[in-house]
């Protein structure tokens, strides 16, 4: 089924996939681009969606049906369900493992990760990756959630898609400022600016998917974004290895331009192969449980490493570690995030049907 505020087939798919793909990044295969990739799938699919419960909000109040402020109020809602639950779940078990084994070092940290600041943090203060900074996506997502759901419901409806391609224009143009300015990769990655540009894409997708072109989502189209999503993915190990340096602004649009084809092949043909792929059972599952898988899998696997004798168990399967490391944290993890999902998220979701007015 695919339509208007209903469900779109592949996309709970792609959501599973993406998640999964984060798992394999930060245990199976290290060294590429394919956790950030992963990432900015992520925001495509949250603009995509997230901007078309907005758009269709402030076409109610443009039809009289609901007012500003009962439609923020239940967007805001419907989201703090969905999002807070979980992750406030597993920040409070993350901080009380690591004050009851560790230091205790998330303390002198923690008003950022309570306040959803935490990639401003990761960007422009600490400059480093932790134990717990990959939730700084999660920020991104929820700026996104603050900052333009007033401008989307608040604006017309026919100036949605201006206000989409002016903000990936700006956020170019300040990731680029950032970049002259000497800023380090960890702060471009982190920065609202980018995340919004993939955000913006999605938005632009489903305000503009009745005049979106067929040949954007073909079958040619689709290999050729395909081939450059591979290169992307390896593009840190062309850095390393021969010291290739691409601007970053021309990556983000390289990624942006080949994540948004595959999105928009997806919807353009649900009956066809990849769509199917993602509708198959364990995507669908996986895309199910992504948000707890997401948040839960890197301290799984930072606990892993640290109780656990993944290296011995390595020597004595005859498996490289990198493969127990996977096995352990994607398995680990799915059982958890399942459990936080039906146990715990569940009991939120069922809440949100209260807070759909109009």
């Amino acid at each position: 089924m695919s339509g208007s505020g209903g469900r779109y087939a592949g996309l709970d798919g792609l959501r599973g996939l993406a998640s999964f793909a984060v798992v394999i990044h930060h245990s199976l295969i290290l060294g590429t681009d394919i956790g950030g990739l992963s990432v900015f799938l992520f925001f495509i699919l949250s603009g995509f969606l997230i901007t078309g419960i907005l758009h269709r909000s402030r076409e109610k109040i443009e039809a009289g049906r609901t007012r500003l402020g009962p439609a923020l109020e239940d967007f805001w809602i419907r989201r703090a369900l969905r999002i807070f639950p979980a992750y406030y779940l597993w920040l409070g078990v993350f901080v009380v493992i690591d004050v009851a084994f560790r230091q205790g070092e998330i303390l002198k940290d923690l008003w950022w990760y309570l306040t959803y600041l935490q990639n401003f943090m990761l960007g422009f203060v600490t400059l480093r990756w932790g134990d717990f900074t990959h939730v700084w996506s999660l920020a991104v997502e929820q700026q996104y959630y603050v900052f333009f759901a007033p401008l989307v419901v608040l604006l017309p409806t026919r100036w949605h898609t201006r206000l989409m391609i002016v903000t990936i224009a700006l956020c170019l143009v300040t990731i680029q400022a950032l970049q002259s300015a000497g800023w380090e990769m960890v702060t471009l990655y982190t920065s609202p600016a980018n995340g919004f540009v993939f955000m913006a894409a999605g938005a632009l997708m489903t305000l503009e998917r009745e005049r979106t072109p067929a040949w954007m989502g073909s079958t040619p189209t689709l290999l050729a974004a395909a081939v450059v999503i591979v290169l992307l993915a390896l593009y840190p190990v062309a850095e390393r290895t021969i010291g290739l340096k691409i601007p970053y602004v021309l990556l983000m649009i390289a990624s942006v331009t080949s994540l948004s084809v595959v999105m928009i092949h997806v919807l353009q043909t649900p009956e066809g192969v990849v769509a199917r792929v993602m509708e198959t059972r364990p995507f669908k599952f996986l895309g199910l449980i992504s948000y707890g898988l997401y948040v839960i899998h890197l301290p799984v696997g930072v606990f892993a490493e640290a109780w656990l004798p993944l290296a011995a168990w390595a020597e004595a399967t005859h498996l490289p570690k990198p493969v127990v490391d996977f096995a352990v944290m994607g398995s680990v993890s799915i059982l958890l995030a399942s459990a936080s999902y039906f146990w715990f998220e569940a009991k939120f979701l069922a809440l949100k049907d209260r807070f759909q007015r109009g």
